[in-house]
C-alpha cells in the first residue's frame, strides 16, 4: 500500500512557514474494529478506547506516524481483508491466527491479554469451570463474527452461531434463549453488561476459559521501514509500562 505524505506544518495548523524543513509525516490507514467496546468505541463523535489510546500513544513517542480511520468501525472479516489486499496498513489488538500471519506481521509485544469468560441468561444456573465441562454439556455458543476463537471452538466440535458482528445482539440472543452461552473476552463482556444495564438478565460465569495475548498487525503491503518505526514505538511504549496503564484505565472503566 501506498503510505500518504502530509506535512507536520498543515497538520497542527501552525503559522506559515512553521513547518519549513520539517519531515512529513507517515499516515498509516486503520480501521476500528465493530461492536467491542470499549477496545474500540465512538464518543462524542470521536473515536475512543483502548486502541484509540494505543495509537496515540505510539503517535506521541514517534511523531513522525500519523494514524488515520480510527472512527471506520468494520468486522474482523472485513479488516482482515483489507490488511491483506493493502487498504489499511496496521489493525490493533488481534488474537494470533494463521490467516492473519499470513497477511500481516506483528509488531511490537503482545499489547494485553485478554481472557475468555462466558455468560448465561440470568436464570440459567449452568456451571462451566473448563473445555471439558463446555464439551460435555455442549451449549450451542454464540460468539462475535470473525472471532479469532470460533474456529477453537469449532474444532473441539462445539456448535458455534458467529452470524452476527454486534455484540450487544448476541447478549440478548442468550437472553431470548438463543442459543445458551456467549463466549467473550472479559473486557467488552463486562462492559456491555454494566453500560447497558443488563446485570439482572445476564450471568456472567466466574471461570476463565482462556488467556490469551493480542497482537498490533502490519498489513504485508505496507512498507518495512514503517513497519519497524511501529515496532520500536511499541517496545518503548511497553519498556515504560504505558501499554500496560492504558489497558488498567480501560478495565477499571475509565
Amino acid at each position: 500500500m501506498r503510505i500518504a505524505l502530509l506535512s507536520f506544518a498543515c497538520m497542527l495548523c501552525g503559522p506559515a512557514g512553521a513547518g519549513a524543513g520539517m519531515t512529513p509525516a507517515i499516515v498509516l490507514r486503520v480501521m476500528a474494529q465493530e461492536s467491542l467496546p470499549p477496545k474500540w468505541m465512538l464518543r462524542g463523535g470521536r473515536a475512543d478506547g483502548v486502541c484509540p489510546d494505543i495509537l496515540a500513544a505510539i503517535e506521541k513517542i514517534e511523531p513522525r506516524l500519523r494514524f488515520r480511520g480510527q472512527a471506520e468501525f468494520r468486522s474482523v472479516p472485513a479488516i482482515e481483508r483489507a490488511l491483506e489486499n493493502g487498504d489499511i496498513d496496521c489493525s490493533c489488538a488481534l488474537l494470533d491466527t494463521d490467516r492473519r500471519r499470513q497477511i500481516a506481521v506483528v509488531a511490537g509485544p503482545p499489547l494485553y491479554i485478554v481472557k475468555h469468560k462466558l455468560a448465561a441468561a440470568i436464570g440459567d444456573k449452568v456451571v462451566i469451570d473448563n473445555f471439558d465441562d463446555l464439551i460435555r454439556i455442549r451449549p450451542q455458543i454464540t460468539t462475535s463474527r470473525g472471532a479469532g476463537y470460533s474456529d477453537q471452538l469449532r474444532v473441539m466440535g462445539l456448535e458455534v452461531d458467529d452470524s452476527t458482528g454486534d455484540n450487544l445482539v448476541n447478549l440478548k440472543k442468550i437472553i431470548a434463549g438463543h442459543g445458551r452461552i456467549f463466549y467473550m473476552n472479559d473486557l467488552t463482556l463486562t462492559w456491555l453488561v454494566r453500560e447497558n444495564g443488563l446485570d439482572d438478565k445476564v450471568r456472567i460465569l466466574p471461570s476463565v476459559m482462556r488467556e490469551e495475548p493480542v497482537f498490533f498487525w502490519v498489513s504485508n503491503k505496507t512498507p518495512a521501514a514503517s513497519a519497524r518505526m511501529v515496532d520500536r514505538a511499541l517496545w518503548k511504549l511497553k519498556a515504560s509500562g504505558e501499554l500496560a496503564r492504558i489497558y488498567g484505565r480501560w478495565v477499571a472503566g475509565r
